[in-house]
């Protein structure tokens, strides 16, 4: 069984050129395919997650769409804006968000044997505080995201960090830090949301968010993870 997961987005083709130069039984998008500080249009952004989407549904059972923060704030019913939202173009994206959503195409986790897919990390503190069953916790987090979306918005405790960097933040906002503090056990988290230079490939959490700076995205052959570059 081998698994790639790519990091954040954000407009960016290179998937295109991954997934056609390597072989894979499963692929995992980690989200946030909107909003860019790179040179890409709104059009292109949109266009991009449209080529996303039909990827997916050619290869439904092989194409894991994971949401990200720069996704979930195109949701006007959670009322939440990050920064990069893009509000001239934000109704076309909320209704394509919407449709693939309504279609069954996207969702907040993913999980194969040891290793826990979410776009930020799921830490202890979110899960007990949403009555998460830990026994089956792909499942709890789909459905809470598909019945009660507001569980995922960015939320504040008593350490306070406008960055999200805090125990008690969702799975689409807890930064790295606080993720290593506070992950749920049992698993090696795989997340992207915070950019690095190179990824980092560590046994508890691993830091995917890298497509746009070395390239880098992740490979897990039978269990093994390691490293790949198309740059």
């Amino acid at each position: 069984m081998k698994i790639i997961a790519l990091g954040d987005t954000h407009g960016r083709t290179i998937w295109k050129e991954i997934t056609t130069a390597d072989d894979f039984d499963k692929v995992v998008f980690i989200g946030d395919y909107f909003d860019t500080h790179e040179d890409i249009s709104a059009e292109q952004q949109m266009r991009n997650f449209e080529d996303i989407v039909a990827f997916k549904s050619k290869n439904s059972d092989k194409v894991i769409l994971l949401f990200g923060n720069h996704d979930f704030h195109y949701l006007s019913s959670m009322d939440e804006r990050y920064s990069g939202y893009n509000r001239w173009n934000a109704s076309e994206i909320e209704e394509m968000l919407l449709n693939a959503l309504a279609l069954g195409l996207m969702q907040m986790c993913f999980v194969h044997e040891t290793f826990l897919f979410t776009h930020a990390g799921v830490t202890k503190t979110w899960s007990k505080a949403n009555n998460i069953d830990l026994s089956d916790i792909e499942t709890s987090i789909n459905n809470l995201f598909r019945y009660q979306p507001g569980a995922f918005k960015f939320t504040t405790g008593r350490d306070y960090s406008p960055y999200g960097d805090e125990i008690c933040q969702t799975p689409i906002w807890v930064r790295p830090d606080s993720l290593r503090k506070d992950a749920v056990e049992g698993y090696t988290h795989v997340v992207g949301h915070t950019t690095q230079d190179k990824l980092v490939l560590r046994r508890k959490v691993v830091l995917i968010d890298t497509l746009g700076t070395s390239g880098e995205y992740l490979s897990i052959l039978n269990g093994k993870m390691s490293v790949n570059s198309r740059l």
